[in-house]
């Protein structure tokens, strides 16, 4: 039986930059907002604070939900549901987790993101959020881009 996978990430901007984590997948990389999967009983905030732990060093408190998406694949391969909160540094050092996907984690200017492959692909939606513009809408359906 397939299922859906659901995943916790943070928006956590610094002036005029968003922290973000660069993926290693094959030959192709792509970028993130840090966060990964919710285990089973444990709320999608906490998974989020874990997992930017885990990804990057750094120790953050969980805000407000504001964003949802979802990416499914054309051939039902894979369905995930993307969750992202707003979030503040409570302290850590920035570096990459240990992950071998990790390749990168760091804080970019809010000017790169147009120009970064973004999955899934919320960059316009995350430069607007870090410029305290809110959105029109939370829920971006659906977002699979090959």
């Amino acid at each position: 039986m397939k299922r859906i996978r659901v995943r916790a990430a943070v928006l956590l901007h610094q002036e005029e930059t968003v922290l973000l984590v660069r993926h290693r997948k094959g030959s192709r990389t792509y970028w993130l907002l840090p966060g990964g999967g919710v285990d089973f009983g444990e709320t999608a905030p906490e998974a989020a604070r874990r997992e930017v732990a885990e990804e990057t060093g750094l120790d953050v408190e969980v805000a407000d939900l504001v964003m949802a998406s979802e990416t499914i694949a054309p051939d039902g391969s894979r369905h995930v549901l993307h969750l992202v909160f707003m979030a503040s540094l409570r302290g850590g050092t920035l570096k990459v987790g240990n992950e071998e996907r990790l390749a990168e984690a760091r804080f970019v200017p809010l000017a790169e993101l147009p120009d970064l492959e973004f999955h899934p692909p919320i960059a316009e939606f995350v430069g607007a959020l870090a410029r305290g513009r809110a959105p029109d809408r939370r829920y971006l359906g659906r977002l699979w881009r090959t």
